[in-house]
């Protein structure tokens, strides 16, 4: 497009070199300015534009939908736990250790509740563009609080020390201690963090593959998900690739060109933990249902009150959450992986 600009000079004429009196001159002039051009967008940038929104709405929705998940499917655990510790009496001291360590196991499933509102919380706040360093450090906190309770009172069920529950109460410290390592500006806590960080992971994995820890509360003989709701084997790799993730993330991806590679593992963790979301909470919420079914006649749930069958129903109805989340999980982590391979074709 052309523009043009219009100003005026202004002429004065001397009266005693011209003899008349002083007289105003206006002479406009126009010039015509070239006005700069539009630029196109490249169509690579445009697509990879398109590509990360899309990436970020999924990881919202299914963020989200886990966070609501780990709301409903914890809160009939933790009923069903005070039920429970209402039908021990206080008759010995084995009695006492075991409501103290159900009560251990009701804390960590109310820690559960708040962890999925930290969830959707941080999936806000991704999506926007904002900060989530401090709701990833806040989560990971309210993970090991909860493991650690888990761990105590596992130990205080069990009628003799067992190393795998050790392993539980070790583990989260560990965790706790290198998330706090990371959130420093200095590179040896970063690297002292990402060492213990590694090692917490690798701890915390053994432990949730070893150890069914829902087990103690429920003698129901079905196969019960690990902590964080997902199937336990690959749970269990879940944790190790986070911790990866993490170290990862404040070794190499300060940097722009970096990021890439800290991605991948992001990714990674998405993927199998999406795959345990829903393998897990399928087989659990099938073997639920296999209860119920068979609960007028025989089974664990043969002769509860109505109201704690409710729970169970209402138990196995919200798992169907979590199969949603980790649907979510999986396609959001194979849309990542098409972007972070735009991102090393620009590097």
């Amino acid at each position: 497009m052309d523009t043009y600009f219009r100003f005026t000079l202004v002429k004065y004429r001397n009266p005693r070199t011209h003899g008349i009196m002083s007289q105003i001159e206006q002479v406009t002039v126009q010039e015509r300015v070239q006005a700069p051009k539009f630029i196109p967008i490249h169509r690579e940038e445009t697509r990879a534009n398109k590509v990360e929104l899309l990436l970020r709405k999924i990881a919202l929705a299914a963020l989200t939908v886990l966070g609501i998940g780990y709301i409903l499917g914890n809160a009939p655990v933790a009923l069903l736990i005070g039920y429970s510790v209402s039908t021990i009496p206080i008759a010995s001291q084995a009695n006492i250790s075991a409501i103290a360590g159900k009560l251990l196991f009701l804390m960590a499933s109310i820690i559960a509740t708040l962890l999925g509102a930290v969830f959707i919380f941080g999936a806000v706040q991704f999506y926007e563009r904002s900060q989530t360093r401090g709701v990833v450090f806040l989560g990971v906190l309210l993970g090991s609080f909860c493991l650690l309770c888990l761990g105590v009172g596992s130990t205080l069920l069990l009628s003799e020390t067992n190393f795998t529950a050790l392993l539980l109460i070790v583990a989260p410290i560990l965790v706790a201690v290198s998330a706090a390592s990371h959130a420093s500006s200095y590179t040896r806590f970063r690297i002292v963090g990402s060492v213990l960080g590694i090692a917490g992971g690798v701890t915390l994995a053994y432990a949730i593959f070893n150890f069914r820890m829902l087990d103690l509360v429920f003698a129901w003989d079905v196969p019960f998900t690990g902590p964080f709701m997902a199937l336990t084997v690959l749970e269990s790799v879940a944790v190790i690739l986070g911790s990866v993730a993490a170290s990862v993330s404040a070794s190499f991806g300060q940097r722009s060109e970096e990021r890439p590679f800290s991605h991948v593992f992001v990714l990674l963790v998405a993927l199998v933990y999406g795959l345990g979301a829903f393998i897990g909470s399928l087989v659990l919420s099938m073997s639920f249902w296999d209860f119920i079914w068979k609960s007028p006649w025989v089974g664990p749930l043969h002769g509860v009150p109505e109201w704690v069958m409710n729970l169970v129903i209402f138990w196995s109805a919200s798992l169907v959450l979590m199969d949603i989340g980790g649907i979510l999980l999986i396609a959001g982590a194979c849309l990542g992986f098409v972007y972070v391979a735009q991102e090393f074709a620009q590097l």
